[in-house]
C-alpha cells in the first residue's frame, strides 16, 4: 500500500511538472514573437532613416556605417532567435544602430530625432 501511494505521488508530480513546462513553453513562444515584432519595428525605423539620410561629412558617414553594420547584425540575430535572451541581444544591437543614426543626424546639424527606445 505504501509503495502504491508513493508511486501515485511521484506520477502525479511528474504529470504536474510536464503540464507546467508545456504551459511555459507555449506562453514563451508568444512572448518571443511579440519581442521579435518590437525589434522588427526598430529595424524598420533604422532602414527608413538610412534611406533618407545623405551624410555630408566624415563623422556622419562613419556613424551611418556603424548603424548599417548594427542593422545587418541585428537582422541576422533576430532571424535565428528562438529565446527571449536571443531576442534581447538583437534588440540591444538594434538600439546601438539607432544610437549611431542619432549621432549621424547630430553631425549633419539635424534634429537627432525621437529618443532611443528603452
Amino acid at each position: 500500500m505504501g509503495r502504491l501511494l508513493l508511486f501515485l505521488l511521484v506520477a502525479g508530480l511528474l504529470i504536474f511538472v510536464a503540464w507546467w513546462i508545456s504551459r511555459e513553453w507555449s506562453g514563451n513562444a508568444d512572448r518571443v514573437a511579440a519581442a521579435k515584432g518590437e525589434v522588427r519595428g526598430y529595424l524598420d525605423r533604422m532602414s527608413s532613416e538610412l534611406m533618407q539620410l545623405d551624410p555630408d561629412n566624415d563623422t556622419a558617414l562613419n556613424a551611418l556605417g556603424e548603424a548599417v553594420d548594427r542593422m545587418t547584425v541585428a537582422r541576422t540575430q533576430l532571424a535565428s532567435a528562438t529565446t527571449l535572451g536571443q531576442v534581447r541581444v538583437a534588440r540591444e544591437t538594434a538600439r546601438g544602430g539607432l544610437y549611431f543614426i542619432r549621432k549621424a543626424r547630430e553631425a549633419m546639424g539635424l534634429d537627432p530625432g525621437p529618443p532611443i527606445p528603452r
